[in-house]
């Protein structure tokens, strides 16, 4: 007989559990969880020393790679010409191509460079000598520079024209002019007589010129002249886009290249350069983008669209001191289609503004209406941009053509 006490003792042993694949899978998600819970709950400091390497990389590492991709940039992108020294530790950008004279001088509208001309030049060159040149900081010309000596001047006269350059409102009409007077008759000591050819504020440059030295020029075109009444029309909707829009774009893609930003910007295709549709050599493309991470080029940008309320008003100054010269051959060059790039209110303006310069101020000029044409003719029509200015060329020279002597025969008296 088995012992009750043995038999109790079997009846109460409890059996081992039994684990189901749901129980091991139950076991299995509160681990996780666990170590869920355990991951989030990493120290504060933790937390700051990966946001704070996050920040070093998108602030560091950006603007390093994009200063070395312009380092290298810039001998591969450099255009053909070279760097005249215009005083004051300064040099601009020049480049000619052709023989004769008049000699054709191209100046590029607000804040962009030769390379708008890139298209048109080669047709001008084909007739006589075409230049162009980049203003203070654009392209490959270097921003201006205070407090500056030159070392082939007396200290006196150093003195006296430091104080007047000083004085001088940075990107503005006239050191835009004064920059052009010496690139052009000094530095590079290009033939005169010239013919001017401006767009925008190149235009209002080339005016501006003709007036302090009108004996240098020969004739004027104006491509889209931008006009000093431009921010009172139509209930000054241009002042408003001017200071309110182009302003802060052009400062918001001038950080961009700062911090290195623009140049991601273009590789995903957010940003465009601004020499759009048109069919330009991939050198010049390529340059234009380069010139977009650049962030001295793109200050300049932003200075020029800055100080347009003085550029205004130092032409205006002129204009008081002194009548436009009435030997002065002008044209004025327009498009009769809008900019789809822009409201209509706004070409609306830029266009009543155009003919009140022509009334007021050129109401003489020979107006040029190129059909199918807006504000990017210069490299979308170059070939109806520069078939007038040829002919503006040879209108001169067939005006100055020198004048054979008559030849003296004497008749020999025989006896």
């Amino acid at each position: 007989m088995r012992k009750r006490g043995n038999l109790t003792q079997g009846r109460d042993r409890v059996p081992p559990p039994v684990l189901t694949t749901t129980t091991r899978n139950a076991e299995g998600d509160q681990s996780k969880q666990q170590k869920g819970s355990s991951a989030k709950k990493k120290p504060w400091y933790r937390r700051l020393t990966t946001l704070a390497k996050i920040i070093f990389v998108l602030l560091i590492v950006p603007p390093f790679l994009n200063y070395a991709a312009l380092q290298k940039e810039m001998a591969e992108l450099m255009p053909e010409g070279q760097l005249y020294d215009v005083g004051w530790g300064q040099k601009l950008f020049m480049s000619c191509k052709g023989k004769g004279t008049p000699t054709v001088i191209l100046d590029a509208p607000t804040g962009m460079t030769s390379d708008v001309w890139s298209l048109a030049v080669p047709l001008i060159a084909k007739v006589t000598k075409v230049c162009v040149y980049d203003r203070a900081g654009l392209g490959f010309s270097e921003r201006p520079r205070r407090n500056m000596s030159s070392p082939d001047m007396p200290e006196d006269t150093q003195a006296a024209d430091q104080n007047f350059r000083d004085k001088m409102v940075p990107f503005s009409a006239e050191t835009m002019v004064e920059d052009f007077t010496v690139l052009f008759t000094q530095a590079s000591q290009q033939e005169v007589p010239f013919i001017l050819v401006g767009a925008e504020i190149g235009a209002i440059v080339a005016e501006f010129y003709t007036q302090l030295y009108e004996g240098n020029v020969a004739g004027l075109v104006l491509i889209n002249p931008l006009s000093e009444d431009i921010f009172k029309q139509q209930n000054s909707v241009w002042s408003q886009f001017w200071f309110g829009h182009l302003l802060p774009s052009f400062q918001s893609l001038q950080l961009g290249a700062a911090v290195g930003l623009t140049r991601i910007a273009l590789l995903l295709g957010l940003v465009h350069q601004p020499l759009q549709l048109a069919d330009l050599p991939e050198e010049i493309v390529n340059r234009q983008k380069h010139l977009l991470c650049h962030p001295r080029h793109m200050s300049s940008v932003v200075d020029e669209h800055h100080f347009i309320n003085e550029t205004f008003d130092q032409l205006r100054l002129v204009r008081r001191m002194k009548q436009f010269p009435g030997n002065i051959s002008v044209m004025i060059m327009t498009g009769n289609y809008y900019d789809e790039q822009l409201p209509s209110q706004l070409n609306k303006a830029w266009a009543k503004s155009e003919q009140n310069l022509i009334s007021q101020r050129f109401p003489n000029a020979q107006q040029i209406v190129i059909n199918g044409a807006d504000h990017h003719m210069l490299y979308r029509k170059p070939l109806a941009v520069a078939e007038p200015i040829n002919r503006m060329v040879r209108l001169y020279r067939q005006k100055h053509r020198p004048v054979k002597a008559p030849i003296l025969t004497e008749k020999i008296k025989t006896s």
